[in-house]
Protein backbone atom coordinates (compact mmCIF):
# COMPACT_ATOMS: atom_id res chain seq x y z
CA UNK A 1 0.00 0.00 0.00
CA UNK A 2 1.12 3.57 -0.63
CA UNK A 3 1.25 6.28 1.98
CA UNK A 4 -2.15 7.61 0.87
CA UNK A 5 -4.98 6.55 3.20
CA UNK A 6 -7.54 4.12 1.79
CA UNK A 7 -10.47 2.46 3.52
CA UNK A 8 -12.41 -0.72 2.89
CA UNK A 9 -16.03 -1.61 3.71
CA UNK A 10 -18.60 -4.36 3.37
CA UNK A 11 -22.29 -5.09 3.75
CA UNK A 12 -22.33 -6.90 7.06
CA UNK A 13 -25.11 -9.29 6.07
CA UNK A 14 -22.86 -10.89 3.45
CA UNK A 15 -20.34 -12.49 5.82
CA UNK A 16 -20.31 -14.28 9.17
CA UNK A 17 -18.85 -12.64 12.27
CA UNK A 18 -15.61 -14.68 12.07
CA UNK A 19 -15.23 -13.87 8.37
CA UNK A 20 -15.76 -10.14 8.98
CA UNK A 21 -13.12 -10.18 11.71
CA UNK A 22 -10.76 -12.05 9.38
CA UNK A 23 -11.44 -9.56 6.56
CA UNK A 24 -10.65 -6.68 8.92
CA UNK A 25 -7.35 -8.29 9.89
CA UNK A 26 -6.55 -8.88 6.21
CA UNK A 27 -7.22 -5.19 5.48
CA UNK A 28 -5.00 -4.21 8.38
CA UNK A 29 -2.19 -6.45 7.11
CA UNK A 30 -2.52 -4.90 3.63
CA UNK A 31 -1.95 -1.45 5.10
CA UNK A 32 -5.47 -0.07 4.84
CA UNK A 33 -6.14 3.03 6.90
CA UNK A 34 -9.78 2.34 7.78
CA UNK A 35 -12.31 -0.48 8.03
CA UNK A 36 -15.88 0.76 7.63
CA UNK A 37 -19.26 -0.79 8.30
CA UNK A 38 -22.47 0.15 6.60
CA UNK A 39 -25.78 -0.60 8.27
CA UNK A 40 -28.86 -1.56 6.29
CA UNK A 41 -30.55 -4.87 7.06
CA UNK A 42 -27.38 -6.67 8.15
CA UNK A 43 -25.63 -6.74 11.48
CA UNK A 44 -25.91 -3.80 13.89
CA UNK A 45 -22.89 -1.60 13.32
CA UNK A 46 -21.60 -0.53 16.72
CA UNK A 47 -21.75 -3.91 18.44
CA UNK A 48 -19.80 -5.39 15.52
CA UNK A 49 -17.30 -2.51 15.61
CA UNK A 50 -16.73 -3.27 19.30
CA UNK A 51 -15.88 -6.85 18.35
CA UNK A 52 -13.51 -5.62 15.64
CA UNK A 53 -11.80 -3.32 18.12
CA UNK A 54 -10.71 -6.45 19.98
CA UNK A 55 -9.73 -8.35 16.84
CA UNK A 56 -7.55 -5.62 15.26
CA UNK A 57 -4.63 -3.52 16.46
CA UNK A 58 -3.99 -0.45 14.33
CA UNK A 59 -6.64 0.07 11.64
CA UNK A 60 -9.19 2.84 12.14
CA UNK A 61 -12.81 1.70 12.54
CA UNK A 62 -15.61 3.79 11.09
CA UNK A 63 -19.10 3.84 9.62
CA UNK A 64 -20.03 4.42 6.01
CA UNK A 65 -22.79 4.91 6.92
CA UNK A 66 -25.27 4.67 9.79
CA UNK A 67 -28.50 6.59 9.37
CA UNK A 68 -29.53 9.55 11.53
CA UNK A 69 -33.25 8.76 11.54
CA UNK A 70 -33.35 5.60 13.67
CA UNK A 71 -30.91 6.90 16.32
CA UNK A 72 -31.02 10.25 18.10
CA UNK A 73 -27.95 12.50 18.00
CA UNK A 74 -27.37 11.78 21.69
CA UNK A 75 -27.38 8.02 21.11
CA UNK A 76 -25.00 8.46 18.18
CA UNK A 77 -22.66 10.49 20.37
CA UNK A 78 -22.80 7.82 23.08
CA UNK A 79 -21.98 5.11 20.52
CA UNK A 80 -19.07 7.15 19.12
CA UNK A 81 -17.65 7.85 22.57
CA UNK A 82 -17.97 4.19 23.55
CA UNK A 83 -16.21 3.10 20.38
CA UNK A 84 -13.45 5.66 20.93
CA UNK A 85 -12.75 4.16 24.34
CA UNK A 86 -13.10 0.51 23.28
CA UNK A 87 -10.79 0.94 20.29
CA UNK A 88 -8.08 2.90 22.08
CA UNK A 89 -8.88 6.01 20.07
CA UNK A 90 -9.09 4.25 16.69
CA UNK A 91 -12.76 5.02 16.01
CA UNK A 92 -13.69 7.41 13.24
CA UNK A 93 -14.83 8.81 10.99
CA UNK A 94 -18.44 8.54 12.09
CA UNK A 95 -20.19 8.53 8.73
CA UNK A 96 -23.84 9.59 8.92
CA UNK A 97 -26.59 9.76 6.35
CA UNK A 98 -30.23 9.26 5.56
CA UNK A 99 -29.90 5.56 4.81
CA UNK A 100 -31.56 4.00 1.78
CA UNK A 101 -35.14 5.01 1.10
CA UNK A 102 -36.28 1.40 0.99
CA UNK A 103 -34.56 0.49 4.24
CA UNK A 104 -36.00 3.51 6.01
CA UNK A 105 -39.55 3.30 4.64
CA UNK A 106 -40.05 -0.46 4.53
CA UNK A 107 -37.66 -1.55 7.27
CA UNK A 108 -38.04 1.14 9.91
CA UNK A 109 -41.39 2.60 8.92
CA UNK A 110 -39.77 6.05 8.88
CA UNK A 111 -40.51 8.60 6.17
CA UNK A 112 -37.76 10.89 4.94
CA UNK A 113 -38.39 14.32 6.43
CA UNK A 114 -36.17 17.31 5.66
CA UNK A 115 -32.94 15.26 5.57
CA UNK A 116 -30.58 18.21 5.06
CA UNK A 117 -31.88 20.08 8.09
CA UNK A 118 -31.78 16.93 10.21
CA UNK A 119 -28.21 16.31 9.08
CA UNK A 120 -27.17 19.72 10.34
CA UNK A 121 -28.80 19.29 13.75
CA UNK A 122 -27.41 15.79 14.15
CA UNK A 123 -23.83 16.79 13.38
CA UNK A 124 -23.95 19.88 15.58
CA UNK A 125 -25.37 17.99 18.57
CA UNK A 126 -23.05 15.00 18.22
CA UNK A 127 -20.00 17.26 17.95
CA UNK A 128 -21.06 19.31 20.96
CA UNK A 129 -21.64 16.24 23.13
CA UNK A 130 -18.23 14.87 22.16
CA UNK A 131 -16.32 18.10 22.75
CA UNK A 132 -18.18 20.19 25.34
CA UNK A 133 -18.78 19.64 29.04
CA UNK A 134 -22.45 20.60 28.70
CA UNK A 135 -24.76 20.85 25.70
CA UNK A 136 -27.92 22.85 25.22
CA UNK A 137 -29.44 22.85 21.76
CA UNK A 138 -32.81 24.04 20.50
CA UNK A 139 -33.41 22.77 16.99
CA UNK A 140 -36.44 22.08 14.85
CA UNK A 141 -36.28 18.33 15.41
CA UNK A 142 -33.98 17.86 18.38
CA UNK A 143 -33.76 19.59 21.75
CA UNK A 144 -31.01 18.97 24.28
CA UNK A 145 -31.22 20.70 27.64
CA UNK A 146 -28.00 21.09 29.67
CA UNK A 147 -26.97 17.51 28.97
CA UNK A 148 -23.62 15.75 29.06
CA UNK A 149 -22.14 12.31 28.54
CA UNK A 150 -21.25 10.65 31.83
CA UNK A 151 -17.69 9.98 30.55
CA UNK A 152 -17.44 13.63 29.63
CA UNK A 153 -16.09 15.00 26.34
CA UNK A 154 -13.30 13.30 24.44
CA UNK A 155 -9.85 13.61 26.01
CA UNK A 156 -7.84 16.68 25.08
CA UNK A 157 -6.30 16.23 21.63
CA UNK A 158 -8.69 13.45 20.62
CA UNK A 159 -11.27 13.85 17.88
CA UNK A 160 -13.79 11.85 15.88
CA UNK A 161 -14.33 13.23 12.36
CA UNK A 162 -17.98 13.50 11.36
CA UNK A 163 -18.74 12.81 7.70
CA UNK A 164 -22.07 13.14 5.89
CA UNK A 165 -23.22 10.93 3.03
CA UNK A 166 -23.77 13.26 0.07
CA UNK A 167 -24.88 12.51 -3.47
CA UNK A 168 -26.61 15.74 -4.41
CA UNK A 169 -25.75 19.43 -4.11
CA UNK A 170 -27.76 20.23 -0.98
CA UNK A 171 -26.16 17.61 1.27
CA UNK A 172 -22.74 18.39 -0.18
CA UNK A 173 -23.22 22.04 0.72
CA UNK A 174 -24.31 21.10 4.24
CA UNK A 175 -21.22 18.94 4.60
CA UNK A 176 -19.08 21.99 3.89
CA UNK A 177 -20.97 24.02 6.49
CA UNK A 178 -20.93 21.63 9.46
CA UNK A 179 -19.09 18.36 8.79
CA UNK A 180 -15.48 17.26 8.52
CA UNK A 181 -16.07 15.48 5.24
CA UNK A 182 -18.54 13.90 2.87
CA UNK A 183 -18.94 10.35 1.59
CA UNK A 184 -20.28 9.90 -1.90
CA UNK A 185 -20.48 7.04 -4.40
CA UNK A 186 -20.03 6.68 -8.16
CA UNK A 187 -17.52 9.52 -8.05
CA UNK A 188 -16.70 10.79 -11.55
CA UNK A 189 -14.78 13.88 -12.65
CA UNK A 190 -18.03 15.79 -13.20
CA UNK A 191 -19.39 15.13 -9.70
CA UNK A 192 -15.97 15.75 -8.10
CA UNK A 193 -15.85 19.15 -9.77
CA UNK A 194 -19.38 19.91 -8.58
CA UNK A 195 -18.56 18.88 -5.01
CA UNK A 196 -15.40 20.96 -4.95
CA UNK A 197 -17.19 24.04 -6.27
CA UNK A 198 -19.95 23.67 -3.69
CA UNK A 199 -17.48 23.15 -0.86
CA UNK A 200 -15.47 26.22 -1.86
CA UNK A 201 -18.62 28.33 -2.17
CA UNK A 202 -19.94 27.36 1.25
CA UNK A 203 -16.56 27.52 2.97
CA UNK A 204 -15.93 31.01 1.57
CA UNK A 205 -19.21 32.14 3.12
CA UNK A 206 -18.15 31.11 6.63
CA UNK A 207 -14.40 31.72 6.38
CA UNK A 208 -13.48 28.06 6.38
CA UNK A 209 -10.59 26.46 4.53
CA UNK A 210 -12.08 24.05 1.92
CA UNK A 211 -9.14 21.72 2.55
CA UNK A 212 -10.69 20.98 5.95
CA UNK A 213 -13.54 19.10 4.23
CA UNK A 214 -12.50 15.59 3.19
CA UNK A 215 -14.06 14.15 0.06
CA UNK A 216 -14.43 10.39 0.42
CA UNK A 217 -16.11 7.96 -1.93
CA UNK A 218 -17.28 4.39 -1.86
CA UNK A 219 -15.27 2.62 -4.55
CA UNK A 220 -17.34 -0.23 -5.95
CA UNK A 221 -15.05 -2.96 -7.30
CA UNK A 222 -15.75 -5.77 -9.76
CA UNK A 223 -13.57 -8.59 -8.51
CA UNK A 224 -12.81 -10.10 -11.94
CA UNK A 225 -13.83 -8.21 -15.07
CA UNK A 226 -13.04 -11.26 -17.24
CA UNK A 227 -15.53 -13.52 -15.42
CA UNK A 228 -19.19 -13.43 -16.46
CA UNK A 229 -20.47 -14.20 -12.96
CA UNK A 230 -18.38 -11.37 -11.52
CA UNK A 231 -19.66 -9.02 -14.24
CA UNK A 232 -23.24 -9.99 -13.37
CA UNK A 233 -22.57 -9.23 -9.70
CA UNK A 234 -21.20 -5.83 -10.72
CA UNK A 235 -24.20 -5.08 -12.93
CA UNK A 236 -26.61 -5.99 -10.17
CA UNK A 237 -24.71 -3.77 -7.74
CA UNK A 238 -24.97 -0.80 -10.09
CA UNK A 239 -28.64 -1.58 -10.86
CA UNK A 240 -29.41 -1.54 -7.13
CA UNK A 241 -28.20 2.05 -6.90
CA UNK A 242 -29.91 3.08 -10.14
CA UNK A 243 -33.14 2.22 -8.33
CA UNK A 244 -32.46 5.03 -5.85
CA UNK A 245 -33.64 8.49 -6.85
CA UNK A 246 -30.57 9.93 -5.13
CA UNK A 247 -28.22 8.47 -7.77
CA UNK A 248 -29.95 9.86 -10.84
CA UNK A 249 -28.24 13.25 -10.46
CA UNK A 250 -24.81 11.62 -10.80
CA UNK A 251 -26.05 9.51 -13.71
CA UNK A 252 -27.22 12.71 -15.39
CA UNK A 253 -23.81 14.32 -14.88
CA UNK A 254 -22.28 11.28 -16.57
CA UNK A 255 -24.68 11.53 -19.53
CA UNK A 256 -26.22 8.19 -18.56
CA UNK A 257 -29.38 9.39 -16.84
CA UNK A 258 -31.79 7.97 -19.42
CA UNK A 259 -30.35 4.47 -19.16
CA UNK A 260 -30.25 4.70 -15.35
CA UNK A 261 -33.96 5.55 -15.36
CA UNK A 262 -34.67 2.54 -17.58
CA UNK A 263 -32.83 0.35 -15.08
CA UNK A 264 -34.78 1.94 -12.23
CA UNK A 265 -38.13 1.30 -13.93
CA UNK A 266 -37.38 -2.40 -14.42
CA UNK A 267 -35.96 -2.79 -10.91
CA UNK A 268 -39.17 -1.40 -9.47
CA UNK A 269 -41.10 -4.26 -11.11
CA UNK A 270 -38.89 -6.56 -8.98
CA UNK A 271 -37.27 -7.99 -12.10
CA UNK A 272 -33.84 -7.56 -10.58
CA UNK A 273 -32.06 -9.76 -13.11
CA UNK A 274 -33.68 -7.87 -15.97
CA UNK A 275 -32.64 -4.55 -14.47
CA UNK A 276 -29.06 -5.77 -14.08
CA UNK A 277 -28.95 -6.81 -17.74
CA UNK A 278 -29.73 -3.22 -18.73
CA UNK A 279 -26.57 -1.97 -17.02
CA UNK A 280 -24.05 -1.33 -19.77
CA UNK A 281 -20.29 -1.75 -19.77
CA UNK A 282 -20.06 2.03 -20.12
CA UNK A 283 -21.92 2.42 -16.82
CA UNK A 284 -19.57 -0.03 -15.15
CA UNK A 285 -16.51 1.74 -16.51
CA UNK A 286 -17.81 5.15 -15.39
CA UNK A 287 -19.14 4.31 -11.94
CA UNK A 288 -17.05 1.45 -10.56
CA UNK A 289 -13.62 -0.20 -10.82
CA UNK A 290 -14.07 -2.37 -13.90
CA UNK A 291 -12.13 -3.26 -17.02
CA UNK A 292 -8.55 -4.07 -17.82
CA UNK A 293 -5.80 -4.06 -15.23
CA UNK A 294 -4.68 -0.69 -16.56
CA UNK A 295 -8.20 0.78 -16.44
CA UNK A 296 -8.59 -0.35 -12.83
CA UNK A 297 -5.21 1.01 -11.83
CA UNK A 298 -5.92 4.34 -13.51
CA UNK A 299 -9.23 4.74 -11.69
CA UNK A 300 -7.70 4.04 -8.28
CA UNK A 301 -4.73 6.32 -8.95
CA UNK A 302 -7.02 9.09 -10.24
CA UNK A 303 -8.84 9.18 -6.92
CA UNK A 304 -5.64 9.19 -4.88
CA UNK A 305 -3.98 11.81 -7.07
CA UNK A 306 -7.05 14.02 -6.63
CA UNK A 307 -6.77 13.73 -2.84
CA UNK A 308 -9.97 11.71 -2.49
CA UNK A 309 -10.30 9.11 0.28
CA UNK A 310 -11.48 5.88 -1.42
CA UNK A 311 -13.43 3.27 0.56
CA UNK A 312 -13.17 -0.05 -1.29
CA UNK A 313 -16.61 -1.60 -1.74
CA UNK A 314 -16.34 -5.17 -3.09
CA UNK A 315 -19.10 -6.53 -5.37
CA UNK A 316 -18.74 -10.24 -4.59
CA UNK A 317 -20.01 -13.33 -6.34
CA UNK A 318 -22.46 -15.17 -4.10
CA UNK A 319 -20.50 -18.41 -4.14
CA UNK A 320 -17.21 -16.65 -3.35
CA UNK A 321 -18.28 -14.09 -0.75
CA UNK A 322 -15.26 -14.05 1.53
CA UNK A 323 -12.66 -14.70 -1.16
CA UNK A 324 -14.01 -11.90 -3.37
CA UNK A 325 -13.94 -9.40 -0.50
CA UNK A 326 -10.28 -10.18 0.14
CA UNK A 327 -9.46 -10.22 -3.58
CA UNK A 328 -10.95 -6.75 -4.06
CA UNK A 329 -8.92 -5.39 -1.15
CA UNK A 330 -5.72 -6.98 -2.43
CA UNK A 331 -6.28 -5.75 -5.98
CA UNK A 332 -6.90 -2.14 -4.96
CA UNK A 333 -3.87 -2.20 -2.66
CA UNK A 334 -1.78 -3.34 -5.63
CA UNK A 335 -3.24 -0.76 -8.00
CA UNK A 336 -2.71 2.02 -5.46
CA UNK A 337 0.91 1.02 -5.06
CA UNK A 338 1.49 0.85 -8.82
CA UNK A 339 1.55 4.64 -8.97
Amino acid sequence: MTGEPIGVMLHTGDLSYPDIASFARQAEALGYDGFFLTEESGKEAFSLLALLAEKTESIHLGTSIVNFYSRTPTLLAMAARSMHDLSGGRFGPLGLGTGGIGFMNRGHGIEFDRPVGRARETVEIVRSLLTEKRTTYAGKWFHVDDFHLREGPLPEGASIPLWLAALGPQMAAMSAKVADGLITNWLIPESLEEFRNLIKLECDKIGRNPAEVTIATLLMVCTDSTDEQARRAARRGVAFYCASEHYLHIADLAGLGDRAREVKAVWETRDFAGAAELVTDEMLERFIVFGTEDQCRQRVRWLLDEGVYPIVYPLPRHDRMYDDHVTAARNVARWAKAG
